[in-house]
């Protein structure tokens, strides 16, 4: 009987034992439907100030400047998004992240409209520019009617390296300039 009971145990040992082997690059996802919905658009720059982060009260900054929108006849995103002056304390990149290809442009809200946007990029280097993903994400806290004056506008950027290792990362407040996101009806 004993022996019985060990040997059905085998095969969920070495089950268990797979699922907690720890993984090294990025699990592939099935993809979202990535839909440019009017009048999703994204403009203006600014500097976000992190004046303490999580881990040895480091401060951290970089710089967003977007010009994005829906293009009307085609559905596809347009545009430009640039992340400069990333001086982040447990990012990889510390210089310049550029956008090569907008895949997705989503925004909602009315009263702070939120865009999320995804796409490719490049690392500016001394050597060749590096590839890279990145998703980031725009809340507008101060252009519609309604808004507590001085809150400010929410960044936050997540990029991957071509092997689906996070280089770079941040979120914070703008301490200064503006994000407009187009407000939408839903």
């Amino acid at each position: 009987m004993s022996r019985i009971r060990i040997f059905t145990g085998v095969p969920l040992l070495v089950a268990l034992l797979g699922a907690i082997t720890p993984v090294k690059a990025q699990q592939p996802q099935i993809p979202t439907l990535q839909v440019c919905n009017q009048p999703s658009g994204v403009s203006g720059g600014g500097t976000v100030t992190i004046l303490a982060r999580q881990a040895g009260g480091f401060t951290g900054s970089f710089t967003v400047q977007v010009s994005l929108k829906c293009d009307p006849n085609t559905g596809y995103p347009t545009g430009s998004l640039t992340i400069s002056g990333i001086n982040m304390n447990d990012s990889a990149v510390q210089g310049t992240i550029s956008s090569t290809l907008v895949e997705q442009l989503t925004s909602t809200g009315r009263v702070t409209p939120t865009a999320y946007l995804n796409g490719r990029c490049t690392v500016e280097s001394s050597a060749a520019p590096i590839p890279c993903r990145y998703w980031i994400m725009f809340a507008d806290n101060n252009s519609p009617a309604g808004t507590v004056p001085g809150t400010p506008d929410v960044v936050s950027f997540l990029v991957f390296n071509k092997n689906g290792q996070r280089i770079a990362y941040g979120t914070g407040p703008l301490a200064n300039g503006h994000i407009t996101v187009a407000a939408t009806p839903y």
